[in-house]
């Protein structure tokens, strides 16, 4: 007789669970035994496989069951509060200990005072947790699964449209076994544990829940365009890369707290700290363009092809004169750019002809500058901090930081000045009144977009990117197009969507910003850019998004 195939048979009796008769109580638990009985046994013979495409898909399939674990422990500690599962009598849990349950007949509960006060107690002594974690999951069901009413029946969450991603299938259905092969789609359903986390910060803007009290409730805390919270965190969860989701949630959230002044406002200044083992401490708090020097200041210390970089580097470079060593390439204004071919460190992953298809050749060496020694990024920012302290003398050879602010104008903003925001290079927003009082200290960049968000009024053919070209593109496109990519926009490359050697010009809307990495991915043919309305988007590789669908990096958006 053949022996049929193990997965063959997991398959079919999944297939025969699903369209047999429903199952009773005992033969649910005993499925379910049997399950993680399986479930152990798959992950012992995923181990014993060396294979490293087992092991990525592995570890797929455990991403999957884990979010489906942390979505039912929500939905059974639901079930716990629902059912007044912590007011059996003891012999009924005794019973269940010991696999001795008739479910056949009805429950029995205890006959006086319960031996457990609430759920949430009962399911950290039942389950062996915390009581605080226990208490947590029956608080996150009300959140986004269900409540309970005053007659102890179940009700909707408080967020039911956060509710919807985070049980998105019907509760009586299950999954269909996919076809031999195909991995768990990981990209087009939300992950329950972040949807918890943003229906946690959403309730603190709430009023207590009084729905089992009798008074039911529902959200109320609205964004500034009057919106629902609820209804722009669940749009936003829609966002496949997390990074760029967590970024643009939590700038909601900012936003809400600082409308309703429900932020704590730092004193401003530099203030002296603790002094431990002969090292002393500053506390350094500051607003406004302030904020934009720092970073203007951290940029260049960060950036490794620089003359300032490199000096920041070097433990030697912070000394009396405030002077940079000698010998590097790298000029301390100059923007990284891809106008010179890519370096050798850089185009291991590109064939010759990709890397130097929309370059020049011979404009920069094929190694960064030189670090002398080991500097960590606290110290070389540090270094560069002092450099610029001990370099206040304007007959000295260093340069004051200016900070680079970019005036955002749309065609309706020229009707009325008073209305032109403004954002500096590294994404500090300011608002028109403190713009107006600081533009005389920075330098200014001024493009004017159309309905589109097309930049109208700033481009010229030349073969380099000048300057202004650059600053353009890196507020057109905020920093890396790639999804997800949080590179400093100070470090990017600017590449030529169309190659030059093929026809391609140096304009606004043939240029788009990439960080080193996805370069080299750009030049090997990994990921594609098109372009669409004259604005540039990129196809990420299949294996990352099946839909083939072309992106734009929403990370450093301003909106």
């Amino acid at each position: 007789m053949e022996t049929a195939n193990p997965a063959q048979s997991a398959a079919a009796l999944v297939l025969q669970l699903q369209q047999g008769p429903a199952l009773s109580a005992g033969d649910l638990l005993q499925a379910q035994s049997a399950c993680l009985a399986l479930f152990g046994f798959l992950n012992n013979a995923a181990h014993e496989l060396p294979d490293p495409r087992l092991a990525a898909a592995h570890a797929a399939f455990i991403e999957a069951f884990s979010r489906s674990a942390a979505r039912e422990s929500i939905a059974a500690a639901s079930l716990v509060e629902t059912t007044a599962a912590h007011a059996l009598a003891l012999d009924e849990f005794d019973a269940l200990r010991e696999g001795g349950t008739d479910f056949t007949a009805a429950p029995q509960f205890a006959p006086g005072r319960t031996c457990y006060r609430d759920s949430a107690e009962f399911l950290g002594r039942w389950l062996n947790i915390n009581y605080f974690e226990a208490a947590g999951r029956v608080a996150d069901a009300h959140l986004v699964y269900r409540r309970k009413d005053l007659t102890g029946a179940a009700c909707p969450p408080r967020f039911t449209r956060l509710a919807q991603a985070f049980d998105p299938a019907p509760p009586t259905s299950g999954g269909a076994v996919q076809s031999p092969g195909t991995l768990p789609d990981l990209t087009h359903s939300a992950d329950p544990r972040a949807v918890l986390r943003y229906a946690r910060a959403l309730d603190k803007f709430e009023p207590e829940d009084t729905t089992f009290d009798g008074v039911p409730t529902s959200a109320t805390a609205t964004a500034a365009d009057g919106r629902l919270m609820e209804e722009h965190t669940a749009q936003l969860l829609q966002e496949t890369d997390p990074r760029t989701r967590d970024k643009l949630v939590n700038a909601l959230i900012n936003r809400y707290k600082l409308d309703h002044k429900e932020t704590k406002e730092l004193p401003v200044g530099l203030f002296r700290g603790k002094t431990v083992g002969g090292t002393h401490q500053y506390l350094l708090n500051v607003t406004g363009l302030d904020i934009e020097v720092m970073e203007s200041l951290l940029a260049q210390a960060d950036n490794k092809h620089t003359k300032a970089g490199a000096a920041a580097r070097s433990a030697e470079s912070r000394n009396d004169s405030g002077a940079e060593p000698a010998g590097s390439a790298f000029s301390a204004e100059e923007l990284f750019s891809t106008d010179q071919p890519l370096p050798q460190w850089a185009s291991g992953a590109a064939s010759s002809d990709a890397a130097s298809s929309d370059e020049d050749s011979g404009s920069r060496p094929d190694t960064g500058p030189a670090m002398p020694s080991p500097c960590t990024v606290a110290q070389r920012r540090l270094n560069a901090l002092m450099a610029v302290l001990v370099n206040l003398d304007p007959n000295a050879e260093g340069k004051r930081v200016t900070p680079e602010i970019v005036v955002h104008a749309a065609l309706e903003d020229l009707r009325d000045l008073s209305t032109i925001t403004g954002v500096t290079a590294h994404g500090v927003q300011l608002p028109p009144a403190q713009l107006r009082a600081m533009l005389c200290e920075a330098k200014v960049l001024s493009p004017i977009y159309n309905g589109d968000g097309v930049i109208m009024d700033i481009g010229r053919d030349r073969r380099t990117f000048p300057r202004y070209m650059k600053l353009a593109v890196r507020d057109r496109d905020g920093g890396c197009l790639v999804p997800g990519c949080t590179q400093d926009p100070a470090l990017i490359d600017f590449h030529h969507i169309k190659p030059w050697f093929k026809g391609g010009k140096t304009s606004i809307a043939n240029c788009c910003p990439l960080c080193a990495a996805h370069h080299v991915l750009v030049h090997a043919g990994v990921i594609r850019v098109v372009q669409i309305n004259e604005l540039p988007y990129v196809i990420l590789p299949r294996h990352l998004d099946p839909d083939q669908r072309p992106q734009r990096n929403r990370y450093f958006s301003r909106c």
